[in-house]
C-alpha cells in the first residue's frame, strides 16, 4: 500500500498495490491543521455535560489549545465510543472497485450519504472489472475463463449500442435536429444495454459516513468471505485508522474514534448456526414457475409478524427463489433459532440487514439494475438474499437460463420484438457460460471464492429476490419520487405497481393512485422528459 497527501487539495490517498485490483481509497479533510471531527465530536460530547452555550465550550476549547483526541480517550468510558463517534463524519471515496461491493456499502449501510457513478458516463471501450487473485487461484484456464465472460459481456454491451439506439430513435420518432430529444435517446439506449453490463465492473463512490458507521463497515469487511472486502478493510483502516503508515502533512481526523475494527463475525456465525438448524426441517424444492417480470411479481403485506419475518429471511437464502412448501415452525424452533441468535447478538453486535422487518412488506423479484437504483433508498429497511455471503448461489442459479433474468421494459413494445429475441439470446448465452465456469471452477477454487467471482459475472439483467420494508410515509415518498419522468423506466413501473398494490390492500392509497400519471413503454413525451 502507498499512502500520499495533496496538501493544496487537503485529500490523503491510499493505493493498493495488489497485482490484481486498482482499488483507490481517498479521505476529503476538513481542516488540514486540525482533527475536525475529533473536535466536532468532542464539542458535543462537552455540551452534553454543560450547562454552558457551545459558544462558551468552544472558545474555551480553542483559546486553550485542548487536544480534542486527547480528551475523548478519557471520556469514552462514560459515554461510550457509538454515542461520540456518531458526531464524527469522514469523508471517503471509494474507488475501482467492483459495481456489486458499491452496492453492497450501500446494502449494509442505513445512516450513510453517498454518490456512486453512473454507468451513462463511463467509457468501456478498455472496461476494468476485478481480476481473481493468483493467491486464491493459481489455475490460468479458471481465471481466463471468468475473463471471457466478462469481456463477451462487455462485447454484448458494444455492439448493441448502436442497434438499439437506432430502433428506439425509429420507435419514439426522434427529431435529430432537437437536442432535448437526442439526449434524451442517448441515455434511454444506456438504460436498456447496460442490462449486459456485469457486477464486477469497476466504478467508485464517494460516502460521508460517521467515525461509528466507518468502525463497523471495516469491522465487516474484516470478517467477510470475499477476498476484495478483505483488501478494502485494510485499505480503509490504514487510512482512516491507527497505522504504521505516515506521510508528512496528513492528520488522521479521527482515529481515536474508529474503534472495534477487528473481525465482526457475529452475523456470519449466527446465519451459518440457523441455517445449518432450519436445513434439517426446511424443504429444499423450491418453485417450479418463476415470475420474471418484475411487476408481477409484486407482493404486499400489512405489519408482518416479527418472528415469521426473521425466519423467512433466512428461509430465503436457502430457498432463494421461493419454497414450494412453507416452512411451518414451532414454538420450539422460535425458542432454538432464539438461543442462536442471544448468543451471537447485543448492542455492540447486531444482526444488520436479516433481522430488519417494518410496517408495510413489500417483496418481489427484479433485476439488479433495478434494485441499485432502489437500494439508494436508506429509509427503508431491506432485506436481499444476493448480498449475504450464506446465500445458497447453486440455488439461485437452478432455474432455466430464460429465467435468470429481466429485460428493460421498453423490450415489451412490439416492433421492438426483434431486438428483444437478440437481447435474450445474448443473455442467454451469458448464463450458460456462468454455469459452465461455475461447475469447472468448484474443483479448484473454494466454495467461498467461487461465489464471489460468480456474483461479478452476474449481469444488471439478473432476476433476484428484494424484500423491502418501511413507514407509510417512506413509501409515499419513493413512489412519488420514483414515478416520474425523468427515472430509469424499470423502477419507475415496478413502483407504480407497489402502489397498485397498496391501493388493493388499503383505499387510503387511492387518491395517490389518481393523481400519479401510469408509467407508460411507448409514450414519448415521457420517453423524452429527463426534467
Amino acid at each position: 500500500m502507498k499512502l500520499s497527501f495533496r496538501k493544496d487539495l487537503n485529500i490523503a490517498s491510499l493505493v493498493s498495490e495488489s497485482n490484481w485490483n486498482k482499488f483507490k481509497v481517498h479521505t476529503l479533510l476538513q481542516n488540514s491543521e486540525k482533527k475536525q471531527p475529533s473536535i466536532n465530536a468532542y464539542l458535543g460530547a462537552r455540551y452534553s455535560r454543560s450547562s454552558d452555550s457551545i459558544i462558551d465550550i468552544a472558545n474555551e476549547i480553542m483559546k486553550s489549545n485542548t487536544d480534542a483526541a486527547e480528551k475523548l480517550e478519557k471520556i469514552f468510558s462514560g459515554y461510550g465510543h457509538k454515542s461520540v463517534g456518531d458526531m464524527a463524519d469522514l469523508f471517503v471515496c471509494v474507488e475501482n472497485i467492483p459495481i456489486y461491493t458499491a452496492m453492497k456499502f450501500f446494502y449494509m449501510t442505513s445512516v450513510v450519504a453517498g454518490q456512486e457513478r453512473s454507468t451513462r458516463y463511463q467509457n468501456f471501450d478498455n472496461p476494468e472489472f476485478v481480476k481473481i487473485p493468483r493467491e486464491v487461484c493459481d489455475d490460468n484456464e479458471v481465471r481466463k475463463g471468468y475473463e471471457r465472460i466478462m469481456m463477451k459481456q462487455m462485447k454484448d454491451y458494444r455492439e448493441m449500442l448502436k442497434v438499439t439506439k437506432d430502433s428506439l430513435s425509429k420507435v419514439f420518432q426522434i427529431n435529430e435536429e432537437s437536442q432535448q430529444e437526442v439526449s434524451a435517446l442517448k441515455s434511454r439506449t444506456f438504460d436498456v444495454v447496460r442490462y449486459f453490463l456485469p457486477y464486477g465492473l469497476n466504478t467508485s463512490d464517494a460516502f460521508l459516513m460517521s467515525a461509528r458507521n466507518w468502525s463497523e463497515i471495516i469491522s465487516y469487511l474484516c470478517s467477510s468471505d470475499s477476498v476484495v472486502e478483505n483488501e478494502l478493510y485494510s485499505l480503509l483502516l490504514n487510512l482512516l485508522g491507527e497505522s504504521k503508515l505516515d506521510v508528512k502533512g496528513y492528520i488522521r481526523e479521527a482515529d481515536g474514534l474508529l474503534r472495534h475494527t477487528d473481525a465482526n463475525c457475529c452475523r456470519k456465525i449466527s446465519t451459518k448456526e440457523i441455517l445449518a438448524y432450519l436445513d434439517k426441517t426446511i424443504n429444499r424444492e423450491q418453485v417450479e414457475d418463476i415470475i420474471t417480470n418484475e411487476c408481477d411479481s409484486v407482493t404486499v403485506t400489512y405489519a408482518p409478524d416479527c418472528t415469521e419475518t426473521l425466519i423467512s429471511h433466512y428461509e430465503s437464502l436457502l430457498n432463494p427463489l421461493g419454497s414450494k412448501e412453507e416452512f411451518e415452525f414451532s414454538e420450539e424452533d422460535q425458542e432454538n433459532i432464539g438461543s442462536i441468535l442471544f448468543d451471537n447478538h447485543d448492542h455492540h453486535h447486531l444482526m444488520g440487514n436479516i433481522g430488519q422487518s417494518g410496517a408495510i412488506k413489500i417483496s418481489g423479484f427484479a433485476s439488479l439494475g433495478t434494485l441499485k437504483d432502489l437500494n439508494r433508498h436508506r429509509s427503508l429497511e431491506r432485506f436481499i438474499p444476493l448480498f449475504h455471503d450464506e446465500i445458497d448461489l447453486d440455488q439461485e442459479l437452478k432455474r432455466k437460463n430464460s429465467e435468470c433474468f429481466v429485460l428493460c421494459d421498453y423490450l415489451e413494445i412490439q416492433s421492438l420484438s426483434k431486438l428483444k429475441k437478440e437481447f435474450q439470446s445474448r443473455l442467454e448465452e451469458t448464463y450458460e457460460m456462468i454455469k459452465e465456469w461455475r461447475k469447472s471452477s468448484k474443483d479448484v477454487l473454494s466454495k467461498e471464492v467461487c461465489d464471489e467471482f460468480t456474483k461479478y459475472l452476474l449481469p444488471h439483467a439478473h432476476s433476484t429476490r428484494y424484500i423491502f420494508y418501511g413507514s407509510f410515509d417512506d413509501y409515499q415518498y419513493i413512489i412519488n419520487l420514483r414515478t416520474r419522468n425523468g427515472g430509469h423506466i424499470a423502477y419507475r413501473r415496478l413502483v407504480y405497481q407497489w402502489l397498485r398494490k397498496l391501493s388493493y390492500k388499503d383505499l387510503i392509497w387511492r387518491p395517490l393512485l389518481k393523481k400519479i400519471v401510469e408509467p407508460r413503454i411507448d409514450d414519448k413525451h415521457q420517453f423524452i422528459d429527463r426534467s
